[in-house]
């Protein structure tokens, strides 16, 4: 698994991650939608010349080489961005072996990179994305206008071009009915709440991501403690109403809970979408303290990643679904402390 899973961290319970991602773009050459493949494959091997041994300690990929499962593999454990599925002629990922820190050129901007730390330490992820973005402003010309400040190929995104964003688990907000509320208090803190890249999982596994909405006219700075101040809310939020869950309607979340590894142990086909919310129920029982002897957070936490069919794939070799739900009935299991 990727740090950002198997290393937990503060408020891993509700904040499963925290990442600063930071876009760049060349002086003086047109963003990557307005470039030939030839084009984008010289702009590629520039950007490895000109950082010499900087990534050494990355694995890189010429991503044309990698086939649609593979990218997608990738994206499903966000050890790339998504833009890689829609593009891949032309890109390239550099990625370290944690997967807390990857690289990605010539998708929608020339460069965009992140790092992602578990748990809702933002400040430890931006100063070690701040370090490589100081490291790169030495080997290469970042297009910077004085009025617009880096320049990015959506203008929503000029200014700073960095993004804090966390990766949340919500369960006691939605069984409360508050996710319109929350939602309306993040625009006015200057965030947005987004459903992660397979809507399933936000519907059905209540992962979501929270974003910092602004880049122009305000310094990372602020945008750093912008952010801290939502995410110390948002976790408040979310403790306060799993606490009022399971004083006023304890049997009920148990009753789910426990109906979850009922299916779980007896079920010999799980469809993708099950697995989320099976996951979801885990997650919540775990950290709740209601399945002790059964999975932890940091399991229940894994079984959203490796329940995704590009991974169920990799295990089974396979693109079969009736395979696939098979394998995630036995993959689940195999995570569960009970006998079957």
């Amino acid at each position: 698994m990727p740090d950002w899973i198997s290393t937990g961290g503060d408020n891993f319970e509700v904040v499963i991650a925290s990442e600063a991602l930071y876009i760049r773009n060349l002086v003086g050459s047109p963003f990557p939608d307005r470039l030939k493949v030839d084009d984008l494959k010289k702009t590629r091997r520039q950007f490895v010349d000109a950082t010499g041994e900087l990534f050494s300690d990355y694995r890189f990929w010429e991503t044309d080489a990698l086939d649609g499962a593979e990218r997608k593999y990738l994206t499903e454990r966000m050890s790339a961005p998504s833009e890689l599925l829609k593009r891949s002629r032309g890109t390239g990922l550099f990625l370290t072996e944690n997967e807390a820190s990857w690289l990605c050129l010539n998708t929608t901007d020339y460069l965009r990179f992140r790092f992602a730390i578990a748990g809702s330490n933002i400040e430890t992820a931006y100063r070690n994305a701040r370090n490589i973005e100081e490291e790169l402003q030495q080997c290469l010309p970042f297009a910077y206008s004085d009025r617009y400040g880096f320049l990015t190929a959506k203008p929503a995104e000029c200014g700073t071009g960095l993004m804090l964003r966390f990766l949340v688990h919500i369960p006691g907000v939605i069984f409360s009915n508050g996710f319109r509320n929350l939602r309306e208090s993040l625009l006015k803190t200057g965030s947005v709440l987004r459903s992660v890249a397979d809507e399933a999982m936000s519907s059905d596994g209540h992962l979501f991501v929270i974003q910092t909405a602004h880049t122009l006219g305000i310094d990372e700075e602020e945008i750093l403690t912008s952010a801290q101040n939502m995410i110390e809310g948002l976790i408040e939020k979310e403790y306060e109403a799993r606490d009022s869950l399971m004083t006023q309607a304890r049997y009920q979340i148990e009753d789910r809970i426990l109906r979850g590894i009922g299916v779980l142990t007896h079920a010999r086909m799980i469809a993708c979408q099950e697995g989320y919310a099976l996951a979801n129920a885990l997650r919540l029982g775990a950290a709740e303290g209601i399945l002790n002897d059964t999975i932890d957070v940091m399991s229940a936490t894994e079984l959203f990643v490796v329940g995704q069919p590009a991974h169920l794939k990799v295990i089974t070799g396979e693109g079969n679904r009736v395979i696939m739900d098979t394998h995630r009935a036995d993959l689940f299991r195999e995570y569960l402390n009970t006998e079957v």
